[in-house]
C-alpha cells in the first residue's frame, strides 16, 4: 500500500501506536495509524454514522488504519485570535447530539476499581477514597471517549474531532470531564507560555452551570491519572500532573 507514498510527519502515537501523515502517490493527503486502532475504528465509525464531523476511515487491515486527513487550526491558536463563543457553540453542539442518546443509567463503580487498580498505596489518597468522592449513577450515551482542546480543530467554518476511542467510561459526563483537564488544569498549554485564562475561564463557567455533575474535581482528578499512569516520574509532564491533582484534592 505504501509503494510511492511519500511520509511528510511522524505524530506523537499513544498507547504503543505509530501516526504518520503521508501523500498519496497522485496528491493528496492522508493519515496512517499502526497499531491499536481497533478503538479508534469503531468510535470513528460511530461518530461518522451519527453525521458527527470526525475523519472518514478510508481502509481498515491488519492494524493499520486509514482516514482522511482534516487540515485545521489547533485550539491554542484559535483562541488566541478569536473570542471563546463559537469553540462553546461547537462543544455545545456535541454535548448535545451525545445527551439525546443517553439509553439509561448505569453505576460505574466496578468501572472505576478496575481502571485505578494500578493507584500506588503511597499515592495522596487510595483509590477506595477517590471512588467514594465520584458519582457513581451515570447516564450512558454516545461519546468521544478522549474529548480534549488538541482533538478539536477548526477548519473554517467548521470544527472537527479527531483522534475519538471507545473506553469504558461510555458516557457524556466523562467527556465534559476530560475537556475540563484543558479548561482548568491547562493540559494542552503546559508546554507553551500562551496564556488563555480568562477566555477558557469562560466556556468552563458555563459548563459548570449546566452540567454541574460532570464539573467535579474528582471527575477531572479520574482523568488526569488516566494521563499520570503513562507518565514516569521524573518526567515533566508526571510533575505537572501531579501539581494539579494536589491542588484539586481537598
Amino acid at each position: 500500500m505504501n509503494s510511492g507514498h511519500k511520509l511528510l510527519k511522524q505524530f506523537n502515537g499513544h498507547s504503543g501506536s505509530q501516526v504518520y501523515l503521508k501523500e498519496w502517490p497522485g496528491g493528496g493527503l492522508y493519515v496512517e495509524k499502526i497499531g491499536n486502532t481497533e478503538r479508534n475504528l469503531e468510535r470513528l465509525n460511530v461518530l461518522y454514522n451519527a453525521g458527527l464531523p470526525v475523519p472518514k476511515v478510508i481502509l481498515h487491515a491488519n492494524d493499520q488504519l486509514i482516514m482522511e486527513y482534516i487540515h485545521g487550526l489547533d485550539m491554542r491558536n484559535f483562541l488566541v485570535y478569536n473570542k471563546p463563543l463559537k469553540l462553546m457553540d461547537f462543544i455545545y453542539s456535541i454535548l448535545d447530539e451525545f445527551s439525546r442518546t443517553v439509553t439509561g443509567y448505569k453505576d460505574y463503580t466496578e468501572t472505576y476499581h478496575k481502571k485505578l487498580e494500578w493507584l500506588p498505596s503511597d499515592f495522596l489518597f487510595t483509590k477506595e477514597q477517590l471512588i467514594d468522592r465520584l458519582p457513581k449513577l451515570l447516564p450512558q450515551s454516545m461519546y468521544h471517549g478522549d474529548l480534549t482542546l488538541e482533538n478539536i480543530l477548526y477548519t473554517n467554518p467548521d470544527f472537527h474531532l479527531i483522534d475519538p476511542v471507545t473506553i469504558e467510561y461510555d458516557s457524556y459526563i466523562f467527556d465534559i470531564a476530560k475537556l475540563r483537564q484543558d479548561l482548568v488544569c491547562k493540559w494542552f498549554l503546559r508546554n507553551h507560555d500562551t496564556r488563555l485564562d480568562v477566555k477558557l475561564q469562560v466556556i468552563n463557567n458555563q459548563l459548570e452551570e449546566d452540567y454541574t455533575l460532570a464539573c467535579s474535581n474528582e471527575l477531572l482528578i479520574l482523568m488526569l491519572l488516566r494521563v499520570l499512569k503513562h507518565c514516569e516520574k521524573d518526567d515533566s509532564n508526571y510533575q505537572f500532573l501531579m501539581k494539579e491533582i494536589e491542588r484539586l484534592w481537598k
